[in-house]
């Protein structure tokens, strides 16, 4: 059974969804001791948190959000000389993986104005990563390890101090 305080910050958290409130901030305004907002798990590991989640986040709606993220789309615009006849520039955006959308052309100087499809690179990579975390075929590295000395010797480097940067 849920505590009130417990309660109220989970509907804080549930009202105020998508502005960006963290757990943390909900648990503050719930009137959590400010020992206890060092800890968010202490709500965000209970079981009427979880029950929220699968309420208002159902698992269907993430993968729904999740898949059209994977193929997630921007539009761009290019420029073009006057002289490239408009099948070139649809030829060229086209094997760029690309869509071409609008084409305009410049009153005064010709020049020839094309806004297109463009795979939203950012939004797919940072799916795709996430993908992978919850697979579990993905861990976080630690970047800021030292590499082995054999290594560093097989590449004719000298092995940097601690204070080096071992990637520079």
């Amino acid at each position: 059974m849920a505590t009130s305080k417990q309660t109220k910050a989970i509907m804080i958290y549930k009202q105020n969804y998508g502005s960006g409130i963290t757990p943390t901030e909900a648990m503050r305004q719930a009137g959590y001791a400010e020992s206890s907002l060092k800890n968010p798990k202490v709500l965000t590991e209970s079981m009427d948190w979880k029950t929220a989640m699968d309420h208002f986040l159902p698992d269907h709606e993430l993968l729904e959000k999740h898949v059209s993220l994977m193929s997630a789309k921007t539009i761009q615009k290019a420029d073009f000389p006057i002289w490239m006849p408009q099948e070139k520039i649809k030829e060229i955006i086209e094997e760029a993986g690309c869509q071409p959308r609008n084409y305009e052309t410049h009153p005064i100087t010709g020049q020839i104005f094309v806004w297109y499809w463009a795979p939203d690179t950012a939004a797919q990579s940072k799916a795709l990563e996430l993908a992978y975390k919850l697979k579990r075929k993905m861990q976080d590295v630690n970047v800021n390890v030292m590499p082995p000395t054999a290594l560093v010797e097989f590449l004719g480097g000298e092995q940097p101090t601690q204070s080096q940067d071992p990637v520079s």
